[in-house]
């Protein structure tokens, strides 16, 4: 599924949360299949605190989906795509 974003302020917001290469990279990661926190704090060797303020930025603007799930440790939160491509439209295709 794609995002297909034309208004200016949802650009701006998108924009500014893909500008930082950590939340660049959590999306590359589960592009490819669903990680936990955990399972980011080790790829991207950062703490979990760090990892899960990115995630919620992600969650937020609504570019990925949080599952929760039991864990041996108590509740497990899982982190997937919500959107395969991002797609910013500046102009109208049929104005060109």
């Amino acid at each position: 599924m794609d995002l297909v974003i034309e208004d200016p302020q949802q650009i701006y917001e998108i924009t500014k949360a893909l500008s930082v290469p950590t939340r660049i990279q959590i999306l590359k990661i589960i592009s490819t299949q669903p990680a936990s926190v955990l399972e980011l704090t080790n790829i991207l060797k950062m703490s979990k605190g760090n990892v899960s303020s990115h995630v919620s930025q992600l969650e937020s603007l609504g570019l990925i989906e949080v599952e929760y799930k039991n864990g041996i440790k108590g509740i497990k939160k899982i982190i997937k795509p919500k959107y395969n491509r991002i797609i910013i439209i500046f102009k109208d295709p049929q104005q060109l």
